[in-house]
C-alpha cells in the first residue's frame, strides 16, 4: 500500500509545481492588466521596456475583439497598434476580411510610424518558466514583420514574418517564412517580463501585416519550494 500512495502523492506534487499561464485560455476584454498579462503597444520604434505603454480602450468585430492604444472605431491615431483575439471555437475573419484568426488565436498589428504591438507576461513569482510562442501570418495580403520574445530587455528570439502560415481553408500557405517558433527555459525573478513583440518589418509598413500568435508561459519550479 505504501508504494502507490507514495506514487500518488509524487505525482500530486509534480502537477502542483507547474503552473500554466495560456495567453488565449487566460485572454480578457475587460481587464488590462490580466492578472499576469498586459496588452498594449509601445511608445515610438523601440523595444526598451520603458516604452511599453498599457492599451487603454476596447472594441470588437463580431467575435473578434479589440485592444487598442486609445478610442478608435476604425484604423487612424488610436486604433493602431492593436492586440485581437478570436473567442470563437471556429477560425473568423478580421477587419475587412483582410485576415483570419484561428479560433483562441491572438492577432497583433504594428502601427505604421513603427510603433510596436506587445503583450508582456509579468512574472508572478520567482522560478523556472517555459516560454513557448508560436507566431504566424494571418493577413490574405501576406504579412511582413518583425517578431520578438524578450526577456526584460534581453532578446531570446528575433525572427522575420514573410508570408500567410494560418488557417488554410481561408487562404493557401505561402511565403518564404510565413510562420516562426519559440521555445526555451528561463529562470525569473519575481516582476521580471516576457514580452512577446510584432513590429512592421523590413518594408516599414503595417499595411497588410496582421499576424497571429499562440503563446505559454509555464511555472515548471518556483524558487521558494525548491528543496
Amino acid at each position: 500500500m505504501g508504494r502507490p500512495v507514495g506514487i500518488v502523492i509524487l505525482f500530486c506534487l509534480l502537477a502542483q509545481a507547474a503552473t500554466t499561464f495560456d495567453l488565449s485560455a487566460d485572454f480578457s476584454l475587460r481587464n488590462n492588466p490580466n492578472e499576469a498579462w498586459q496588452y498594449g503597444y509601445s511608445e515610438t520604434n523601440s523595444l526598451d521596456p520603458a516604452q511599453f505603454r498599457i492599451d487603454k480602450s476596447t472594441g470588437a468585430l463580431g467575435q473578434i475583439g479589440f485592444w487598442h492604444p486609445s478610442v478608435s472605431d476604425r484604423p487612424g491615431p488610436g486604433y493602431y497598434p492593436y492586440v485581437a483575439y478570436n473567442s470563437a471555437k471556429q477560425t473568423r475573419l478580421g477587419s475587412s476580411n483582410g485576415w483570419a484568426a484561428r479560433a483562441g488565436e491572438v492577432a497583433m498589428e504594428a502601427s505604421n510610424s513603427g510603433q510596436y504591438s506587445l503583450i508582456r507576461f509579468v512574472a508572478p513569482a520567482p522560478g523556472t518558466y517555459q516560454v513557448t510562442a508560436r507566431f504566424e501570418g494571418i493577413h490574405f495580403g501576406l504579412s511582413s514583420t518583425d517578431v520578438h520574445v524578450l526577456h526584460n530587455a534581453t532578446s531570446l528570439f528575433d525572427f522575420e514574418i514573410e508570408g500567410y502560415g494560418g488557417d488554410p481553408a481561408f487562404h493557401a500557405v505561402e511565403g518564404i517564412s510565413p510562420t516562426a517558433a519559440y521555445s526555451g527555459k528561463i529562470d525569473l525573478k519575481a516582476n521580471d517580463t516576457v514580452t512577446f513583440a510584432c513590429g512592421y518589418g523590413k518594408n516599414k509598413t503595417n499595411f497588410s501585416d496582421t499576424t497571429g500568435l499562440f503563446a505559454q508561459v509555464i511555472l515548471l519550479s518556483e524558487v521558494g519550494r525548491r528543496k
